[in-house]
């Protein structure tokens, strides 16, 4: 946000501003606005425009929904990577070149054009290939993309920057929680366990060791492109309640038994004399029975998980199907599994603290990153006051939506919050803020 703020302030003269905005105005503008026109009429015009954005927004995040839900991956990576090196070369490539013009800065067309190729193309290596560059590299590149599409949304006049961003965070609020939402469902979907990976949409940093929950139970948020964080773990709640495992299994946690698969209904075992026979799983009433035999023990039963309790799913591992524990919270805890005479084992914690470590991390949709930097570097263009003001209540948005999502432990929206508080406190900076400062400047107190 910061860089974003530098780079509008500083990168910028009144004839480039000038010339953006009108391009702007024509590329992306339904209803043009007028300053001579009325602040309601102009407010309005804007809500209208930041609408139609947000509309096709929504319409785009549906197709990469779609593509990633029937795996064209080949179809939407290829799509993000000629996306990236467009913004990096071409954008990137513009605001360079607007640096380079106001400030006189000798470089040759050879050097300028070899520096845009190796920028984008390093860029998009890092952060859609990512094996052996340095971590720190790939989240450069992706501030970089945060700054450089900041420094061209900014071109929008100021009422439809504030439309725009106000329109964003409604649409992320409905994306995110409504059934039918977009990111909802898109945060679904990557969240499965053999789902493929999405390069290029987060922006991921370690968790310090004191934000880690207790018991050594390592949780990571994560947030989706559109706008998005989460926890990368699943909480009990997203778990099903209801499970068929072995007969074993639940009496060891002492789970109330409630149906029985059609393939468990009865199982076959020899008697003494030699003979095959069918016996019944359990007994009447499907009460476990004192003495189960193996096989009985074998057999899978469905029960039901307590409702505020851990989660018990399968899962294969070296073609053996196996029964991973989980906490409330949805962290691992221990591997489980039976053995032909119908023993429990469990394995120590090395598989889920190695699960648990590779999530040690949280993780923010790189669109929010951008927006976040849109606001600050608007209020930059006012003034330093609005600029302080809106980069706080930001940050405090972001850690209210942290504590929310430390609370219901699901995808919670990362824009709402942040930018509704940045906007009124622009507002009340302009009009309240700025103006008292002003007067104490001219005229000091003494006391």
């Amino acid at each position: 946000m910061v860089l974003s703020a530098l780079a509008v302030v500083f990168v910028n003269n009144d004839q480039t501003i000038e010339q953006g905005r009108e391009q702007m105005s024509q590329a992306y503008q339904v209803w043009k606005i007028d300053e001579d026109d009325s602040i309601w009429t102009n407010i309005a015009m804007s809500l209208a425009n930041g609408l139609v954005m947000v509309t096709f927004i929504c319409l785009m995040t549906f197709v990469v929904v779609l593509l990633y839900k029937y795996e064209c991956m080949l179809c939407l990576i290829g799509y993000m990577m000629i996306c990236s090196t467009t913004l990096l070369g071409f954008l990137g490539g513009h605001l360079w070149w607007v640096a380079i013009q106001i400030y006189n800065i000798p470089v040759d067309k050879l050097s300028y054009y070899l520096g845009l190729w190796n920028f984008a193309a390093v860029g998009v290596l890092a952060v859609f290939y990512g094996k052996g560059v340095p971590k720190a590299v790939t989240q450069g590149y992706l501030i970089c993309t945060s700054v450089i599409l900041a420094w061209h949304l900014d071109y929008f006049d100021e009422y439809s920057t504030w439309g725009l961003l106000f329109m964003l965070a409604m649409y992320d609020l409905c994306a995110v929680l409504t059934p039918c939402g977009p990111l909802k469902a898109l945060v679904s979907l990557m969240s499965k366990d053999d789902a493929p990976e999405m390069p290029g949409l987060l922006y991921e940093a370690e968790l310090p060791p004191e934000a880690r929950r207790p018991g050594n139970n390592n949780d990571g948020a994560s947030a989706s492109s559109g706008g998005n964080l989460d926890w990368d773990g699943r909480s009990s709640s997203e778990l099903p309640r209801n499970i068929s495992i072995p007969l074993a299994v639940a009496r060891v946690y002492n789970l109330p038994v409630i149906n029985l698969p059609s393939s468990s209904a009865d199982i076959s075992r020899n008697n003494s004399e030699g003979s095959g026979g069918k016996v019944p799983l359990l007994g009447e009433g499907l009460r476990v029975p004192e003495d189960p035999s193996p096989e009985q023990l074998q057999a899978d039963v469905d029960v039901e998980l307590p409702e505020n309790g851990g989660r018990i799913e399968k899962i294969q591992r070296n073609g053996k199907t196996v029964f991973l524990e989980r906490d409330r919270y949805g962290s691992p805890k221990r591997v489980l599994w039976v053995d032909n005479q119908g023993r429990v084992f469990a394995e120590s914690s090395d598989f889920a603290d190695a699960q648990d470590e590779e999530k040690n991390t949280i993780r923010l949709g790189l669109g929010d990153f951008i927006f976040y930097s849109v606001l600050v570097a608007k209020a930059a263009q006012h003034s330093y006051t609005t600029f302080v003001a809106c980069s706080l209540v930001i940050l405090a948005g972001l850690g209210g939506t942290l504590v929310l999502l430390a609370v219901y432990h699901h995808a919670l929206p990362a824009l709402p919050i942040s930018i509704v508080l940045g906007i009124f406190f622009y507002i009340m900076t302009r009009i309240l803020v700025e103006p008292y400062v002003e007067a104490v400047m001219l005229k000091p107190l003494y006391v």
